[in-house]
């Protein structure tokens, strides 16, 4: 009976042992998860997520680009103003 309470707490020991010692690891070292990403399954599922989410990001800015005169005018504006504060915000900072 003692055996089967053990065997759970011994796995789950293990796992918590192989995962902390990826975070304990130099910079230097591939982490486990990194590893992971670049083995061919998996490193092949995360490069079509990258492009799914860069194309998603693409389509995202170019809906969202100005398309009239005036609001090419009026983004130019605001970029502007925005260069400005910041200008000001710098300077006060000096």
């Amino acid at each position: 009976m003692a055996r089967k309470g053990i065997l759970p707490v011994l796995l789950l020991a293990l796992l918590c042992a192989a995962a902390l010692s990826g975070c304990a690891s130099g910079g230097d070292e591939q982490s486990a998860a990194a590893a992971l990403a670049h083995a061919p399954i998996v490193g092949g599922f995360v490069s079509q997520l990258k492009t799914e989410d860069d194309e998603k990001e693409q389509q995202a800015m170019h809906e969202s680009e100005p398309r009239t005169h005036e609001e090419r005018v009026e983004a130019r504006e605001q970029a502007e103003a925005a260069a400005a504060s910041e200008q000001d915000a710098e300077q006060e900072q000096q």
